[in-house]
């Protein structure tokens, strides 16, 4: 689905990320895998022999610089994923403005930096896809600086659409749930998976219809689909990946 085409992903170093740069590799795109954390990225590129590159996506510098030695790398530009991000538990009473602007920049503005890095590339027939969450539609406790930046990007990926659509550039989403990364464990330790309360609510009485959390892998359809021709005509949109999650109430 993918051949010839060549592929940024943010935030590729593991979980959702790098199994969508292994997914599109093996859909025929040629890849390079961009996170700030050096040492894990090292180690993401010697497991799938994909190339790296260090990059702060908080940073304009830093994501100028990437961007640039990616389409060094690469000849070019076809696909963006704009996948990373940083997990806050912040409560709406008492978080700080300061911690709140810090997860606005590397959850929000962060995909706007990148994208617009990677623009003069993409023109033509470029695609790009952002990780969002089911946060972007609901609210949930102790979650105000995350799922704000996630609704924000819910509708920072409508506006990109529309704005690069003269550009030849479709912009769309991919909103997983409740899926097994590094974000489950909460900050106490715990991952939330193992949770009484998730093996109540989520799976045992079914406010997730397919009774199970996701895996990175689950996600990895959605990811390529948006990426390919397969989704020529497709643009503007956001597609929940949530074992149902999103259909309950």
């Amino acid at each position: 689905m993918l051949d010839g085409r060549r592929i940024l992903v943010t935030g590729a170093a593991r979980g959702i990320g790098l199994a969508v740069a292994v997914a599109a590799r093996k859909a025929g795109a040629a890849v390079v895998l961009a996170d700030i954390d050096a040492a894990a990225l090292a180690a993401a590129g010697e497991q799938t022999g994909l190339p790296v590159v260090v990059m702060d996506i908080a940073n304009a510098g830093s994501v100028t610089a990437g961007v640039g030695e990616t389409v060094e790398r690469l000849g070019g530009l076809d696909g963006l994923v704009n996948n990373a991000a940083m997990l806050d538990e912040g409560n709406a009473a008492t978080v700080n403005e300061r911690r709140f602007a810090e997860v606005l920049s590397v959850n929000l503005t962060s995909i706007l930096r990148v994208s617009q890095a990677a623009l003069p590339h993409l023109e033509g027939s470029g695609a790009i896809v952002n990780t969002l969450s089911t946060q972007a539609m609901f609210g949930q406790r102790n979650s105000a600086a995350y799922a704000t930046a996630k609704g924000g990007g819910l509708n920072l990926t409508r506006a990109m659409a529309v704005d690069f659509a003269p550009r030849g550039i479709r912009v769309n989403a991919v909103a997983p749930g409740f899926i097994d990364t590094r974000m489950a464990v909460m900050a106490d330790g715990t991952h939330e998976h193992e949770t009484q309360w998730f093996r109540d609510v989520y799976l045992a009485y079914g406010k997730i219809p397919l009774q199970r959390p996701g895996t990175p892998e689950d996600c990895t359809g959605a990811f390529v689909f948006l990426l390919s021709a397969a989704a020529a005509y497709i643009t503007g949109q956001c597609i929940a990946v949530d074992g149902g999650l999103t259909a309950t109430y």
